[in-house]
């Protein structure tokens, strides 16, 4: 008997590692639920990639076609997930989505203008003109 008991809760483990693993697969594939703040969410970091993205264009650390590619693809996003949200026509999601970044943009240009005046201006000598 003694010889058996290993085994038996070898099996035991087992079955319980494999019924673990297996017990999502058994309740069924449920989707996270999305609510309308998950979404408005999802596109304020949208928006946000396209500020930063609109930054780095003008730094020139992009081409003007990958930025208008990935500027499109983008705000694309954003309206699918204002039309998944609110489902409105599309003249009307597009002008919403424009006030909406010019909203970010004004908020992000604020936010640098207050960084930039709690930081010292760099004086330019006349030798480096």
């Amino acid at each position: 008997m003694s010889d058996a008991l290993p085994t038996v809760i070898g099996i035991l483990l087992i079955a319980c590692a494999a019924g673990f693993a297996l017990l999502p697969l058994a309740r069924g594939d449920r989707a996270a639920a999305v609510t309308p703040e998950s979404l408005s969410t999802d596109r304020s970091a949208i928006y946000r990639q396209v500020l930063e993205l609109e930054f780095d264009y003008q730094l020139g650390k992009l081409s003007t076609e990958d930025y208008e590619q990935i500027a499109a693809d983008l705000l694309g996003q954003a309206g699918d997930l204002m039309r998944e949200e609110r489902g409105g026509p599309m003249a009307e999601l597009d002008d919403e989505i424009e006030r909406e970044i010019a909203a970010a943009r004004a908020a992000f240009s604020a936010a640098r203008k207050s960084g930039r005046g709690a930081r010292s201006k760099p004086t330019v000598s006349n030798s480096a003109r």
